[in-house]
């Protein structure tokens, strides 16, 4: 390879604690110029992934996409956690507000999150389709309107 750096790589301690320690210096140290950056966002947006590893554990994957002032744009894996036992929306969510606690960012600042559409990230989707379905037609609407004013009635004489 080098011969004549063969010394500098027998120096080089290669021991498995030295290197899980100097890994993890690596990826804290990317963590942080991270999050000094993501105080910076003006806006940003997440993409969210969760899959299972071989082990049969969840993981979920959280990607941030952020702009700031001078609509420069910084793109990074922000968080990769292991979900034990349940990986429902709230599973979910949970990590989603830990992950941006941990990088100071704003609910207000967040303009989009993107999901691969799987049931536990989407489990809105039917309540917002059926809305955007009452709502796109005025017919829809009116009659919506009149059966939930009729429930109301109902209710309040049975009460």
């Amino acid at each position: 390879m080098c011969p004549e750096k063969m010394d500098l790589f027998n120096n080089i301690s290669l021991s498995a604690r030295t290197v899980a320690r100097r890994v993890e210096d690596i990826g804290s140290n990317i963590t942080n110029q991270l999050i000094n950056k993501a105080n910076d966002f003006e806006w940003f947006s997440l993409a969210l992934d969760e899959s299972t590893d071989i082990t049969d554990t969840a993981q979920l994957l959280l990607f941030i996409r952020g702009v700031n002032a001078d609509f420069e744009v910084t793109e990074e894996l922000a968080s990769m956690n292991s979900l034990r036992g349940t990986t429902t929306g709230e599973d979910i969510f949970k990590e989603v507000e830990e992950m941006l606690t941990k990088y100071n960012l704003k609910w207000n600042q967040l303009k989009c999150v993107t999901t691969d559409g799987g049931k536990n990230m989407s489990g809105t989707e039917p309540v917002v389709s059926t809305v955007n379905f009452i709502r796109s037609r005025g017919l829809n609407h009116r009659q919506f309107q009149s059966a939930s004013h009729k429930l109301t009635a109902s209710s309040v004489q049975a009460d």
